[in-house]
C-alpha cells in the first residue's frame, strides 16, 4: 500500500548488483530503499529489494525461489522483475514463476540500458551494437547468454506482453511514463527501466541527504573474470591507498576457490579495522564477502553512477561500512579510478544505521 502518498515498490532479482542498482535510481528520487539477501529485510522501507540468488541454481529451484518470494514482495504497490541486461541467467523459468505469483494482469519487458550500451532494436537485445548471444557474454563460461531475441525468452504461458524497443534512456522514460495502471504490471527490465519507473512512480525529487568525505584507505576487490574489470584494476593499481585484491588475468581451473580466497581475505581486512569502505566487482564478489561477514541486508545510499550503487552495511562490532558494487561489464576502463577519487570527496558518512 502507499506510505504517505508514496507507492512502495518491491523488487526481486536474481543476484545482488542486480538488487542494487534497480533500487538505487529509487533512491535519488527520494524513496529510501533496503537490499536484503534471499529474503524480506526486517527493517520497512518504502522500497524493497530482495536477492533471491538464483542465477547460479538449478532451472526448478530458481523458479520455485522466486515464486515464493514474488508472493511476498507483490503485496507491494509497484512489483518491478530485475532481468540482467546481457539476458543472463534463468530467466525464462523465472518470469514463468514470478509472472504467476505476482498477480499481475500484463508483463513489460524492457531490458535495455542505454547507459551501459545495451539497446533494444526490434526486439533483439544489443551489446554495443553487436546481438548479446553473439557477444562476449555469449561464451560467458559461467553464465552465457544464449538468447538475442527477447520474445525467446517469455513463456507461452504469459498472455499479454509488451516489449520495448529503446536505444536511449529519454526514450525508454517516455514509454514507460505513457503505460496506464504501472500497479497492474508485471515490469521486468534492467537498471535503465529502474530509473524511468523511479522517475514514473517518484517525478517530485527530493534532495539527497548531505555526504562527508570518506576514510583514506579504500578496499577493492575484484572476482569477476571479464576483461574490462582487469583493465579497471590497472588503472588503480598504483593509487595511493587502495589495497587491491583480484583473480588471476588468466582463468583458474577452480575459479570457485579463487573467489572465495579473496573473500576470505577481503573479510579478514575489513574485520581488522582498517578500512570503512569497500568496492567489488561482480555480484557474485560481493555475495561472496557478505557471506563471509554475516551480512544479510543493507540500506541503499545512491548511486555514484549508473549500475554503480553505493550502499551501507553495519559489521557484527558495530562498526559501519560502505559498499560500492558493479557488474564485472560494467563502465569504461577509467570507471574506478572515478568512484574511488568520487567516494573520497564526496561519500556518505558512516554514522549508526539499524538493519
Amino acid at each position: 500500500m502507499r506510505t504517505n502518498g508514496e507507492y512502495t515498490v518491491g523488487i526481486l532479482a536474481d543476484d545482488l548488483t542486480s538488487a542494487a542498482d534497480g533500487a538505487a535510481p529509487f533512491v535519488a528520487q527520494g524513496l529510501p530503499a533496503m537490499v536484503s539477501r534471499r529474503g524480506m529485510p526486517l527493517v520497512e522501507r518504502p522500497v524493497v529489494a530482495v536477492d533471491s540468488g538464483s542465477r547460479s541454481i538449478s532451472v526448478a529451484a530458481a523458479a520455485t525461489r522466486v515464486a515464493s518470494l514474488t508472493a511476498r514482495l507483490a503485496t507491494r504497490d509497484v512489483f518491478y522483475k530485475t532481468v540482467d541486461s546481457t539476458l543472463r541467467g534463468n530467466v525464462s523459468a523465472e518470469l514463468e514463476a514470478s509472472f504467476k505469483a505476482s498477480h499481475r494482469k500484463m508483463l513489460v519487458f524492457a531490458p535495455a540500458f542505454p547507459a551501459a550500451g545495451r539497446t533494444t532494436v526490434h526486439g533483439v537485445q544489443l551489446v554495443d551494437g553487436m546481438p548479446v548471444s553473439e557477444s562476449t557474454y555469449g561464451r560467458d563460461p559461467v553464465h552465457p547468454a544464449r538468447h538475442s531475441r527477447l520474445i525467446d525468452l517469455v513463456p507461452s504461458s504469459i498472455g499479454s506482453v509488451v516489449i520495448l524497443d529503446a536505444t536511449t534512456q529519454k526514450e525508454l522514460d517516455a514509454q514507460i511514463e505513457a503505460m496506464p495502471e504501472p500497479e497492474s504490471i508485471f515490469w521486468v527490465g534492467s537498471p535503465g527501466m529502474a530509473a524511468a519507473l523511479a522517475k514514473r512512480l517518484a517525478p517530485a525529487r527530493r534532495p539527497c541527504r548531505p555526504t562527508a568525505g570518506a576514510g583514506a584507505d579504500v578496499l577493492v576487490a575484484i572476482g569477476s573474470a571479464n576483461p574490462r574489470s582487469h583493465r579497471q584494476a590497472e588503472g588503480i593499481a598504483q593509487e595511493p591507498g587502495v589495497t587491491l585484491l583480484r583473480t588471476p588475468l588468466v582463468r583458474h581451473d577452480d575459479p570457485a576457490a579463487v573467489l572465495r580466497r579473496i573473500a576470505q581475505d577481503a573479510a579478514e581486512r575489513l574485520r581488522g579495522g582498517g578500512f570503512d569502505t569497500l568496492i567489488a566487482t561482480g555480484g557474485d564478489t560481493m555475495e561472496a564477502i557478505l557471506d563471509c561477514l554475516g551480512i544479510q541486508a543493507f540500506e541503499i545510499l545512491r548511486e555514484i553512477e549508473p549500475g554503480f550503487p553505493l550502499g551501507r552495511a553495519a559489521l557484527d562490532d558495530g562498526r559501519n561500512l560502505l559498499i560500492a558494487m558493479k557488474a564485472g561489464g560494467f563502465g569504461d576502463d577509467d570507471a574506478l579510478r572515478r568512484a574511488i577519487a568520487h567516494l573520497r570527496q564526496t561519500n556518505p558518512s558512516v554514522e549508526q544505521v539499524l538493519l
